[in-house]
């Protein structure tokens, strides 16, 4: 099992396997990818692209996919994941931060949502294709991410959404196709609460029963522009990571924050949950154990 950090910002928080670093966030700004770091970028979700390119924006019978739209769970523009110009660009950009960092792991290398997209140019390319609405969007991604996998030469990590039931109609994501193509899965389930872990703990279940490789789970420390009472607590974080390492998430897990300065707080805070990290040790379970372990380990690392 192995443990990683997902930043907001290039530097690397102390007491972590790998780092990630989010070089293109949803936002859609470009930061420099960092050698010694992986690469975490979103590809069709691009609020910045979207404003200079609105004819770009994904379209539906529910209206485009734009922030503000609340006909989706969607708090940034994502572009049409047909649109020539964009994709051909993205595949460029991708494999110049392959080159310069450790290795890419994608978000939103997928459609938008349910009913996307219905631009002239998907629907002219659905009435081409000959096959059912569900499986042309289907190939559709699935053949862009059979041509990002040939230009990433390091590794390469596909972020899911957490719906193991739903990913092909609402994203048009089969987990097996991207199987054959990815090195390991990233299961985001960003919140801003795990009161209730065992619905976490459910999901975990049912990825490790569906996905045909080994996966991580990541988890919600503290976002950009966020106060500590907005936050996942740190007696949230440390169960919930416990209840998914029990369920099978035993690849590992990433821990996302803005920075390194608000890793080290949650860091330092876990350490005084003496008496809840005694009692998950009850949980069972040799993945259980080693994370337990790992954050004893803080104590050393952070000292």
């Amino acid at each position: 099992m192995k443990f990683g950090s997902l930043t907001f910002q290039p530097q690397k928080p102390s007491g972590f396997d790998f780092h990630v670093f989010r070089v293109k966030p949803e936002t859609g700004l470009r930061l420099q990818p960092q050698q010694d770091m992986h690469s975490n970028l979103a590809v069709f979700a691009d609020t910045q692209t979207a404003k200079d390119h609105p004819e770009w924006i994904s379209q539906s019978p529910l209206g485009p996919a734009k922030f503000g739209n609340n006909n989706f769970n969607i708090y940034w523009s994502v572009l049409c994941p047909t649109q020539p110009d964009y994709r051909e660009e993205q595949l460029k950009y991708i494999a110049e931060v392959d080159r310069q960092s450790q290795g890419i792991w994608l978000n939103s290398q997928y459609f938008a949502d349910h009913s996307h997209c219905t631009c002239p140019r998907c629907q002219h390319l659905y009435q081409k294709s000959g096959l059912s609405w569900l499986e042309w969007r289907r190939k559709i991604v699935t053949e862009y991410v059979t041509e990002i996998r040939a230009i990433v030469k390091k590794d390469l990590v596909l972020s899911l959404q957490p719906d193991p039931v739903s990913s092909l109609e609402r994203y048009g994501v089969d987990f097996n196709d991207f199987a054959k193509y990815t090195d390991q899965f990233n299961v985001v389930m960003f919140s801003k609460n795990y009161a209730t872990p065992w619905y976490w703990e459910m999901l975990t279940r049912a990825f490790k029963k569906l996905l045909k490789k080994p996966f991580y789970i990541s988890l919600y420390v503290y976002g950009p522009g966020d106060a500590p009472q907005d936050v996942p607590t740190p007696t949230e974080l440390l169960t919930v990571t416990t209840r998914c390492a029990r369920a099978g998430a035993d690849t590992g897990f990433l821990y996302l924050t803005d920075g390194e300065k608000e890793m080290t707080a949650f860091q330092r805070a876990a350490l005084e949950k003496t008496e809840l990290r005694e009692r998950l040790k009850t949980y069972g379970g040799k993945p259980v154990e080693e994370f337990l372990n790992w954050v004893k380990n803080w104590d050393q690392t952070l000292s």
